[in-house]
């Protein structure tokens, strides 16, 4: 009679198998919403030259001092945001250790060790001491993003150095202006992929300079 009348009624084990899809759809669109970490945090963002594909080794261990990058950029607090789907919501994210220019440094300082040179730090040009190469460079741009969509995270690192090579043999200079940027996609967001993307996109701007440049006696020169 009840269907006749076009009314149907869902079995006890029915009715248990469509709450529990309802309690997953739920929890997937809360982290969907929500991302894997809470709103409004100051996030603490590492970088390391380890993390990404070794360089070619230079054919010469040329003495290289690097010293501290100067932060060009306006805001040299935040490196990059996280936007959570919830418009709201948004993450700071923090150099670690200390500053742009210190995490920079160090990533270059790394890069050029494992591409075969002896890499040392110094604070200034005048304490190079017994070096061939004294590298300095400026940050034009240093910037690191996250934004939430529906079911996905879309991830941005992007990064502009000027980076001056000098000779300390004959005074001469190598300058170049290169840039690295690196985008993904993932479900959930989460700090890491973001950090490997930075490696990823620091790593390319390093191995742009490298790849202008040519050793050539105790020095680094143009490549014609």
């Amino acid at each position: 009679m009840w269907r006749a009348l076009g009314i149907n009624f869902l079995s006890r084990g029915d009715a248990v198998v469509k709450e529990r899809m309802l309690t997953v759809v739920a929890a997937v669109l809360v982290l969907a919403l929500a991302g894997c970490g809470g709103p409004g945090e100051t996030l603490k963002f590492s970088a390391s030259a380890e993390a990404v594909q070794a360089p070619e080794k230079a054919p010469q261990a040329l003495r290289v001092a690097v010293v501290p990058f100067e932060d060009l950029r306006s805001d040299k607090g935040a490196i990059g945001r996280h936007q959570h789907y919830v418009e709201t919501r948004v993450d700071k994210l923090v150099p670690e250790p200390g500053s742009a220019a210190e995490q920079v440094t160090a990533f270059a300082a790394a890069y050029l060790t494992r591409a075969g040179f002896q890499v040392t730090r110094v604070q200034s040009a005048a304490a190079a001491g017994a070096a061939d190469v004294v590298l300095t460079g400026q940050i034009e741009a240093y910037w690191n993003e996250a934004v939430g969509r529906f079911f996905r995270s879309e991830l941005l690192s992007k990064n502009r150095l000027a980076i001056r090579a000098s000779n300390t043999s004959d005074g001469s200079a190598v300058r170049a202006t290169v840039a690295g940027d690196a985008t993904r996609q993932v479900f959930c967001f989460c700090l890491t992929d973001l950090e490997k993307l930075n490696n990823e996109a620091l790593a390319e701007s390093l191995s742009r300079f490298l790849g202008d440049v040519t050793v050539s006696g105790r020095g680094l020169k143009p490549k014609r």
